[in-house]
């Protein structure tokens, strides 16, 4: 009972001090952006790389960090807004190529995917308060084994 006292209070808090929580989510289409692109200046004035974490939305400001997730397989991504699109009208967002590849769908072309806001750093720890994860501890699997034999 006391953790619903908690979170009530916490919401509360935020919004009388005018910082709610609420990120916008969205579905609907993805595509990625043609290679063509790679090297030509967005409407942000970054030159795209098709190489980076970028996409290109209607609404979002650049600069905002999106979390992009296929329906079909899970998969997700965190891109930025570095331009603004798609010009298919029934498509929400255009991702780069190795965003595409990252989520799975770069052979198709096109995919279903859920579009969400990353918080800044302040509603973050907010939502961390709000929501804790179980903490556990860090495998580094990339490290090789040693073992010592010679004894």
């Amino acid at each position: 009972m006391s953790s619903h006292l908690l979170h009530i209070t916490l919401i509360t808090t935020l919004f009388l001090q005018g910082a709610a929580v609420m990120w916008s989510q969205e579905e609907g289409l993805a595509s990625f952006y043609h290679t063509r692109f790679h090297g030509k200046r967005s409407a942000s004035g970054r030159v795209h790389d098709q190489n980076d974490m970028v996409a290109a939305h209607r609404t979002y400001p650049f600069g905002t960090f999106l979390k992009v997730t296929n329906l079909a397989n899970n998969k997700s991504v965190i891109v930025c807004v570095t331009d603004r699109g798609p010009r298919q009208r029934k498509r929400i967002i255009d991702v780069s190529a190795s965003a595409a590849e990252a989520l799975g769908f770069k052979r198709q072309g096109i995919t279903r995917v859920r579009v969400e806001e990353v918080p800044d750093e302040k509603e973050r720890i907010i939502y961390e308060l709000m929501y804790p994860k179980i903490p556990y501890l860090e495998i580094n699997n990339s490290l090789p084994l040693i073992y010592d034999n010679e004894e």
